[in-house]
């Protein structure tokens, strides 16, 4: 994921901001904990939400405790309990993900950025193999939408053929191995989650895929007038889905955090997102 399910940090009050900054934190140091330092720098808070989302539909909460920071250990912060099931699977998740993107990048980049990726390549599949290991037969779900990503690309295909591998990917990865009263409907919010973040994304890319040659399913229409309402529509579309889907879910715990990610952090990612493309078009 990249990095565009965040909160609204204005929208928020301080003690919930804490718990989110605290579920950050805990996820940081799991991945520190099972797959070493580097990987840190990875983590985004698409992550945090899919742990949160996960952890709010179970009936107990693994709980919160003062911890130190491990980047800057004079500064104190929240800390989940890293043994947590959510907390270490979205670690494992991470790392299945970082090396699906790695590929992707090895596929898309030019030469100096492909030789780089390809020199830490080694390493990313190392630590891609022991992920695999501890989510089951999970990765066997990316690896198959990872190859029908690439054939839909090969053949051009349009917005909603190329936004389903990645929607369906984020669905299967959020319902592995979790027991909720509505799985269909939380199957369908995931799916909505990562058809969002995929559009946004593409939306947000386009202008650099036309210039690099690179595949875009938006790229015929970005000289069309209504260009940026069409996209608008089509985030909005899609988030409210999601939204509505989030409503039916029998929510245990950070509702208001969760409440604020999908309404005033999404929004702000999307106002931002398509700001960019204004600018860019004037």
């Amino acid at each position: 994921m990249l990095g565009y399910i965040r909160a609204s940090k204005p929208d928020m009050t301080f003690r919930n901001y804490e718990l989110y900054k605290g579920v950050y934190c805990t996820l940081c140091k799991s991945l520190g904990k099972r797959y070493g330092f580097i990987p840190r720098f990875i983590l985004s808070y698409d992550f945090t939400f899919f742990a949160m989302v996960r952890m709010a539909l179970r009936n107990q909460c693994p709980g919160f405790k003062k911890s130190r920071c491990s980047f800057n250990p004079a500064k104190k912060c929240l800390d989940c309990n890293r043994d947590n099931e959510d907390i270490a699977y979205t670690a494992d998740v991470t790392i299945l993900m970082m090396y699906h993107k790695l590929r992707d990048n090895i596929q898309d980049s030019k030469f100096f950025k492909r030789l780089f990726y390809r020199m830490i390549m080694p390493y990313a599949k190392h630590l891609y193999k022991k992920a695999c290991k501890r989510t089951g037969e999970v990765y066997k779900v990316l690896e198959k939408q990872m190859a029908r990503q690439q054939e839909i690309e090969k053949r051009n295909g349009n917005l909603d053929e190329s936004a389903d591998p990645s929607a369906v990917m984020l669905a299967e990865l959020l319902i592995y191995n979790l027991e909720c009263a509505d799985k269909e409907t939380l199957r369908k919010f995931g799916y909505m989650v990562g058809r969002w973040v995929y559009i946004t994304d593409a939306v947000n890319d386009c202008e650099d895929d036309i210039k690099d040659g690179s595949f875009n399913p938006l790229k015929s229409r970005f000289d069309d007038e209504n260009f940026l309402q069409y996209c608008e529509e089509m985030m909005n579309l899609t988030i409210g889905e999601a939204i509505n889907c989030y409503k039916r879910l029998k929510i245990f715990r950070f509702d208001d955090i969760l409440t604020n990610i999908l309404y005033d952090g999404v929004y702000a990612v999307a106002k931002k997102v398509l700001k960019k493309e204004v600018a860019e078009n004037e």
